[in-house]
């Protein structure tokens, strides 16, 4: 499907300061479908005008979608099925302007908002007496949003500027999507991501900027390489809700485990942590872990030292 647009009686969209976008469930959550519809049904009883997109973090740069999102000019409201942190920078991955330069952006996550409250947000945003943006942090150290310009590029253009394709997963079209956004109100171009992560997933742009070139390379369900980040740069959407890792704004231990195991084995560093799961991913893919065993008796040694 491509983007809709729902114009309601009495709505006038180019006098609104901002518009307001829903997009569609992640195709592999279907209990969130009476969610969205509730919501939509509610935007329109309202008499709220908002346009429609497939799931933003499952679709391709190259989509209708996509371009008809960086078409629209001015304020945006975005309610998507993520954490607010991750919309907000799954829309920039798609060349879209997010912090404040040219427009407000505002991310509310849906998920089991009640349907009276999310439309009444929405209305308090648009009557500007309340806001959605997702700040920088405080202290915040990252790179900042860079590379306006690569927006005007072809999808060639861009891609040329990556790294040299790689063949991804041989059921990377069979699998729910999986791959790394970037933070980079966070992000300080460290490039530790990208040295610890043996996918290809990771390359940079023209400028020397830290970009996820490759993202079909990324293994489904391995979060490896947000653990091993020391700023907490690295989001991955679909990790588990209450997640650091899937961009919550609480700061939690990136090194925790499902379950909380750590309570009954004690708690693994995140670097071991992402090391297994990053050497797990290896293994299915048919490769060996490079000295192994080697990282594991180093790791040991440098827990010995007094630092």
């Amino acid at each position: 499907m491509g983007l809709l647009a729902t114009f309601l009686p009495g709505t006038a969209l180019a006098k609104r300061d901002a518009v307001v976008v829903l997009s569609r469930i992640p195709p592999e959550e279907p209990a969130l479908q009476a969610e969205r519809d509730a919501l939509a049904a509610g935007l329109a009883a309202a008499g709220v005008a908002f346009q429609e997109v497939e799931s933003i973090y499952d679709i391709q740069a190259e989509d209708g979608d996509v371009q008809r999102l960086r078409e629209i000019d001015g304020d945006l409201v975005f309610l998507g099925w993520h954490f607010p942190r991750a919309i907000k920078w799954i829309l920039a991955r798609h060349d879209l302007e997010v912090n404040g330069a040219t427009r407000k952006l505002h991310c509310l996550d849906a998920r089991g908002v009640k349907t009276p409250d999310a439309v009444q947000k929405v209305k308090d945003i648009l009557a500007g007496t309340a806001s959605a943006e997702v700040k920088p942090p405080p202290q915040a150290q990252g790179i900042g949003q860079s590379k306006p310009a690569l927006a005007q590029l072809s999808i060639e253009q861009r891609a040329a500027l990556g790294e040299a394709e790689l063949a991804p997963p041989a059921n990377a079209e069979l699998s729910p999507r999986w791959y790394p956004v970037i933070d980079y109100d966070k992000c300080t171009n460290c490039m530790d991501c990208m040295d610890f992560c043996l996918f290809g997933v990771y390359g940079v742009d023209h400028a020397g900027t830290l970009r996820t070139v490759q993202q079909d390379q990324c293994r489904q369900d391995c979060p490896a390489c947000a653990r091993v980040c020391p700023v907490g740069a690295i989001i991955f959407p679909k990790y588990p809700t209450n997640q650091s890792i899937a961009g919550s704004d609480q700061e939690g231990d990136r090194g925790n485990i499902k379950l909380d195991l750590s309570k009954i084995f004690g708690k693994p560093k995140a670097r071991h942590q992402a090391a297994l799961e990053r050497d797990r991913e290896l293994i299915k893919a048919g490769r060996r872990p490079a000295s192994a065993d080697k990282v594991e008796k180093l790791a040991e040694e440098f827990e010995k030292m007094d630092i």
